[in-house]
């Protein structure tokens, strides 16, 4: 019997998913639509080019997820217990993957965002990491990019990497846009970097 239904429908995504809940033990199942050309559905190993009817996304059934986000052509979920899955089109230095698979840092993970071609993550330590979009800078000189750290147990997973600038401040909420990204550290303070011709930055000026 079904107990509990959700649709979450992603801005600027060309997917959604939908969370079910049945059953007497609260079995939650995630099912995706939509476009699937780059394996961001996660509901077959085969290329699929879009479905119309919500099929269930394969891999997640025994893992209780806590949260799911796409954008562009890939897609995030977190479990319960921090852990990171990845499948769609890979981040940079990552292959595409067409079911979810476990990034393999030990690092908890509480909170998501992603943009066309990179993500933001939120660990339990009030700390950001980056997939992918190393050009977009960070929150310096982009003449101090060489100085970024990678987080990687294997290469063909999605790389992680600390965003340049924010020295140890931690943070308290995180924010992507397509090319552009944003976060409030603990004190308060609104920070923004990447992309900003169109003036989504808020910096006062367009570049």
């Amino acid at each position: 019997m079904l107990t509990s239904l959700r649709l979450v429908v992603f801005r600027r995504s060309l997917i959604s998913f939908m969370i079910l809940q049945s059953g007497l033990d609260q079995e939650i199942k995630f099912h995706g639509f939509g476009s699937g050309k780059r394996g961001q559905l996660g509901i077959s190993r085969d290329k699929i080019k879009s479905i119309n009817l919500p099929q269930v996304t394969c891999g997640l059934e025994d893992v209780q997820i806590v949260s799911i986000s796409a954008n562009g052509d890939h897609s995030v979920a977190i479990s319960a217990d921090g852990h990171l899955y990845t499948w769609g089109r890979g981040f940079t230095g990552a292959a595409d993957a067409n079911l979810p698979q476990l990034s393999l840092s030990s690092l908890r993970c509480t909170k998501a965002a992603l943009g066309w071609n990179h993500g933001l993550l939120l660990t339990g330590d009030e700390e950001v990491l980056m997939l992918g979009g190393n050009y977009h800078g960070g929150l310096c000189d982009l003449e101090k990019m060489s100085a970024v750290k990678h987080r990687s147990a294997d290469s063909s997973r999605a790389t992680l990497n600390e965003v340049i600038g924010l020295d140890g401040v931690k943070v308290v909420k995180i924010a992507a846009g397509a090319e552009h990204s944003a976060l409030v550290t603990v004190d308060g303070a609104i920070k923004t970097w990447g992309w900003g011709e169109h003036g989504q930055l808020g910096l006062g000026k367009y570049k």
